[in-house]
């Protein structure tokens, strides 16, 4: 294992003389989350270079006391999370943890075989480094740092305390997870974390009981939906079968935990966007990104992903090629709309075929095909902005949403006489009926160009904002 370094004791500053003072001194880091300056400086009050290396210890130590007491709350607690561990703590409990025994008294816990008891010993006392305690002192003292480090160790060593999100790497490789679950079990974990240690509870695993998972969904619940605040508690729980499977914990607290979705139909009800609201959002003060992304939803009736999905190969003369989308019925070809066609040469140009129509999007590395989310929650800032946020009998949320875009180039088709079969191709509905849904290849492209063009934007809506802007 590890060694610290021969000469001066592990972290102990070495001794310096400041220019123009005969004293000697030292100074100390301060941690982040700490507080005050980023390092404090102390003189060692003496002028003799050996007196101050045997001062050094005792100075050093005092400065790293008032420091830990800076960063903890009265009862004890950090006041910031603690930090990930360093590289070698973890190579250290990884080694560690594949040699120890299961403890045949007590499911989660575990002992260090007898053979290894001389070099666990040595472990401790390496990771604790030299004692700081003064002659006058009856008992052994170690900085506060690797004081906690040693304690941490042994403590995850033999399954005492166990971080929410130490076996999730294990977890996940095992199990085979796929990026999207493994993102939302992350989230899940963390979120976990945080509210343990806002109980002033320890981030433990063996801390979580039923009545703990219970407060916890309790507490998540205000700020999420019922389904997503669901998906968390199964993530937790299937994460908790895992271990249990493997005796780290003994019980599965999340078990039963899930909410009742309560039915809100009425509540969760949307509408399409008026003419006049759609003339007032392609007329305000939208950036080039949102702009672009609401006319080409107006005029094709295309999902936000969808948009935001779009390459310059999936671009003809006359369609956009949705390869895959939300439903089976989502790949299909739009006709590009004649008042899109400044929006996809003004995009397109010199581009190459794997660059992306609206390329300034991201998305999350395991969500790539949402790379239109962000532009959602932008234009609901820029709906409220423009006063356009209507909810009906007090419902949290708004009446209509960026999706609402898609409703009203629907209603506007119907409204112009246009087939419901049709229509449902070119917005990648599923077709209906052994007919149409099993019998028939579908409209042609013309057919389906008529009612792309069928649907006309509100008279005294302005042209493309962005068309001769650089």
């Amino acid at each position: 294992m590890p060694k610290p370094p021969a000469g001066r004791p592990a972290g102990v500053p070495k001794p310096y003389l400041r220019a123009g003072s005969k004293q000697w001194q030292i100074k100390v880091k301060v941690p982040k989350g700490a507080g005050g300056p980023g390092q404090i400086a102390r003189s060692l009050g003496t002028a003799n270079e050996a007196e101050a290396r045997r001062r050094a210890p005792l100075v050093a130590a005092d400065i790293r006391r008032e420091i830990e007491a800076r960063r903890r709350n009265a009862d004890g607690t950090r006041k910031d999370q603690p930090g990930d561990p360093t590289e070698e703590q973890r190579k250290t409990a990884a080694w560690w943890a594949e040699r120890r025994v299961p403890d045949p008294r007590a499911d989660g816990r575990f002992l260090i075989p007898d053979e290894l008891a001389p070099t666990w010993e040595a472990e401790i006392n390496r990771v604790l480094g030299d004692p700081i305690s003064s002659p006058f002192e009856h008992h052994e003292r170690f900085e506060p740092e690797r004081e906690a480090a040693a304690r941490e160790l042994r403590e995850l060593t033999l399954g005492e305390s166990v971080p929410v999100a130490h076996e999730l790497d294990r977890y996940i490789r095992q199990e085979g997870i796929a990026a999207s679950y493994a993102s939302r079990t992350r989230s899940a974990a963390k979120r976990l974390s945080a509210w343990l240690r806002e109980e002033g509870l320890t981030d433990n695993i063996h801390a979580v009981t039923g009545r703990r998972a219970d407060a916890f969904a309790e507490a998540t619940a205000g700020g999420i939906t019922t389904s997503t605040l669901n998906s968390l508690i199964s993530a937790l729980s299937a994460y908790w079968t895992w271990m249990k499977r493997r005796k780290l914990v003994t019980e599965n607290p999340w078990h039963g935990q899930s909410r009742k979705v309560v039915d809100r139909t009425g509540n969760a009800e949307k509408r399409p966007f008026t003419d006049e609201e759609v003339r007032t959002l392609l007329s305000g003060p939208a950036s080039r990104t949102l702009h672009d992304m609401m006319r080409m939803a107006a005029l094709s009736g295309m999902r936000l992903n969808e948009i935001g999905s779009l390459r310059v190969a999936d671009l003809s003369k006359e369609a956009f090629t949705i390869r895959e989308g939300k439903t089976a019925a989502a790949a299909r070809q739009v006709p590009i709309h004649p008042d899109l066609r400044g929006i996809v040469r003004r995009r397109s140009e010199g581009k190459s075929d794997e660059d992306f129509l609206i390329e300034e999007l991201t998305a999350p590395p395991s969500r790539q095909s949402r790379r239109g989310g962000k532009v959602g929650e932008r234009f609901t800032a820029y709906r409220r902005e423009l006063a356009l946020d209507a909810r009906k009998d007090g419902r949290r949320q708004s009446d209509a949403d960026f999706h609402s875009f898609r409703r009203w180039f629907i209603t506007k088709a119907e409204q112009a006489g246009q087939p419901e079969t049709t229509i449902r191709a070119v917005v990648g509905h599923k077709r209906e009926g052994i007919t149409f849904g099993r019998y028939s290849a579908g409209p042609s492209m013309t057919q389906k160009a008529a009612v792309v063009a069928a649907v006309r934007l509100p008279k005294g809506t302005p042209r493309d904002l962005w068309a001769k802007r650089p």
